[in-house]
Parts: C-alpha cells; structure tokens; sequence
C-alpha cells in the first residue's frame, strides 16, 4: 500500500440517535479506515469512546469505517452505537466498552468503571 491509498482522516461530523423517545447528539471527532473516536453533546456531554479495526481486516472493504471521502454504511452504523453506548452509560447502565471523560480542551482520561 503506498502513502495515496490511505484514506484521509475525516473530522467533526455530526450524528443524530433517539433512544427511547430522547435525541442524542454526538460528534464523530475523527475517522479512517479503521478508527473512530466519537463523543456525545447532549443530552449530556464529556464522555467519548472509539472503535479500532485490527490490522488483520484492513486490506477488507467490508470492515472499513470511512473511504477517503466520506463515512461507509459499517462507518456509520458504528459511530451511532458508539453514540448509543455513551449515551446508556450517562443513565448509569453498565457497558462493555471503554468509556472515557472528556474535558472542554479535549484531552481523554480512561473512566475506571464503578460497577
């Protein structure tokens, strides 16, 4: 693979879920190929979370997250049950993947889990 293959890193595209009758709203920060870092803005915000695919899959299109233009259907799939996660962890239910605070300038720190 040469350096114009790789896909360009997408930035701050806003996604839109309803849970229960509540929109959520959340932000995909950043997304490639094969990563994902996606924050909610409401109806509660500083929590983010991400998604890698191993190495393994990336020669395959149908694990990519993103093309060099735009997100894949998987790509946005993804980020709204990322988005979903952030948002059932704001309402104290538990969750299987790694969620972490987000502060107002943007640095990450891993939520050490209570449950």
């Amino acid at each position: 693979m040469i350096d114009s293959d790789i896909p360009e890193l997408l930035r701050n595209i806003p996604i839109q879920i309803v849970v229960d009758g509540v929109e959520i709203t959340g932000e995909i920060l950043s997304a490639r190929f094969n990563d994902m870092s996606v924050v909610i803005r409401s109806p509660v915000s500083g929590l983010g979370t991400g998604l890698h695919v191993p190495w393994f899959r990336y020669g395959y299109p149908q694990f990519a997250l993103a093309t060099r233009d735009a997100l894949t259907d998987r790509g946005r799939r993804e980020a709204k049950w990322l988005l979903k996660e952030l948002y059932d962890y704001s309402q104290g239910r538990r969750s299987g993947w790694g969620i972490s605070r987000v502060d107002a300038v943007g640095r990450w720190s891993e939520i050490v889990s209570d449950f």
